[in-house]
């Protein structure tokens, strides 16, 4: 299967063309309880730009850059480089057309979810140094991973063990060292996300602040879809701003 997401600073991340910053669909994006919240302050804001600027429809089988700004209070700003950029994440779900009413509940839902502990401690560490949902870097992607094992308890501790001791001859001759400084509980909290992640066909999760995504080829019993967008920023302090909007597929 071709794999539609090459992030920028993966070995394999390419930009199409040379879209002007006037072409970018920016967006201020600020998490949310509800709309009609007022928000909070102390929360990050967080900025997605997304090229080409479509208003009507994106198409099946073509790329789609973006960028992510953000800001806090606290931690800084990421245009002067003071932001964490593994906190820094776009999660992105392909659904069948949906209806507006629909999208907007699911965005809603999008809002008020926490980071999973698995993908707080993944961000949080070195592992998105060589390891990515669907692209395969120095070592294998979590759909890799998630074709390879089933997703047991047996499974996910002995993951959990070679994440916390380190392993060779797994995935080739590399090797994937240890991490004596995670425990046993939080190793299988990322093996789980790994493989529930690994698993999921239509969702995907990519860090960082920029990169380019491939729109999926059209499926053959669908005529129109939705692809939502939600940028997230985690800060020290645990406050998490956020935001979704949808691209419209045909």
């Amino acid at each position: 299967m071709e794999d539609p997401f090459i992030q920028k600073g993966s070995k394999s991340h390419y930009f199409r063309g040379n879209a002007p910053t006037s072409d970018a669909l920016s967006l201020h994006l600020t998490s949310t309880i509800s709309s009609n919240q007022i928000q909070d302050k102390s929360l990050p804001n967080v900025k997605l730009s997304v090229s080409p600027n479509s208003e009507e429809y994106y198409h099946w089988d073509t790329d789609v850059r973006y960028s992510i700004e953000v800001s806090d209070a606290v931690d800084g700003d990421s245009k002067y480089g003071e932001i964490n950029i593994n906190e820094v994440l776009l999660e992105i779900e392909f659904l069948p057309k949906t209806d507006r009413e629909e999208g907007k509940e699911i965005i809603k839902i999008s809002d008020i979810e926490p980071d999973d502990k698995g993908l707080s401690l993944l961000k949080k560490s070195t592992c998105f140094n060589c390891h990515a949902d669907k692209t395969v870097l120095a070592g294998p992607s979590f759909s890799k991973i998630a074709e390879r094992y089933k997703n047991t308890a047996g499974t996910i501790k002995s993951l959990s063990h070679r994440i916390l001791n380190g392993s060779i001859g797994e995935w080739g001759s590399m090797e994937m060292p240890a991490h004596p400084d995670l425990t046993s509980e939080e190793t299988e909290q990322m093996a789980s996300y790994i493989l529930l992640q690994g698993g999921k066909k239509n969702n995907w999760v990519l860090p960082g602040l920029e990169g380019t995504f491939r729109i999926i080829k059209k499926p053959g019993n669908v005529t129109e879809g939705i692809y939502m967008l939600t940028a997230s920023y985690t800060s020290t302090s645990l406050m998490k701003g956020q935001f979704s909007r949808k691209l419209h597929i045909k």
